[in-house]
């Protein structure tokens, strides 16, 4: 990644799962709690990526106007970034980048995110995640291709 803002989100993941990595927990449920946490945490961060990525693209023509109509629209209406949605907010933009996107991101990429965002879901409806650390690790790991691949379609 080269934008700063996303090398500071994804180091703020990184530390967290690495903390809890090294961790002396041995309680499965608080285990397993804290896995609840982490993909209710990572998607969030994602979210908070994805809006970033498409504000600053607003922002290259410095219209404010424009740049504040993305934030607010993006603000109310983007949930759960499944790789699906993505793509389509990419696309809405302008169709070749969801294409673009679609060519650069593998198999493994998309489904990370859609499990993270799956586990998140399980968790928001009263359910623990399915994922244990070393999966969730692994998603993150899939996942962040699809924003460095934005990165290079917005940027």
């Amino acid at each position: 990644m080269k934008c700063q803002y996303l090398i500071d989100k994804f180091k703020i993941i990184n530390d967290a799962l690495d903390k809890i990595k090294k961790s002396s927990i041995k309680d499965p449920e608080l285990f397993s709690m804290l896995s609840s946490y982490l993909v209710v945490f990572i998607s969030g961060i994602y979210e908070d990526c994805i809006e970033y990525l498409f504000i600053q693209r607003a922002g290259k023509n410095e219209d404010k106007e424009l740049e504040n109509l993305i934030k607010v629209l993006i603000d109310r209406h983007f949930r759960n970034p499944r790789y699906e949605k993505i793509k389509e907010l990419v696309k809405a933009l302008e169709p070749k980048y969801g294409n673009q996107l679609e060519s650069k991101i593998d198999l493994k990429s998309k489904e990370g995110i859609d499990s993270i965002v799956s586990n998140k879901d399980n968790v928001a409806h009263g359910k623990t995640s399915n994922a244990t650390l070393n999966d969730i690790n692994i998603y993150h790991d899939n996942a962040s291709k699809i924003f460095e691949e934005l990165e290079n379609i917005l940027l």
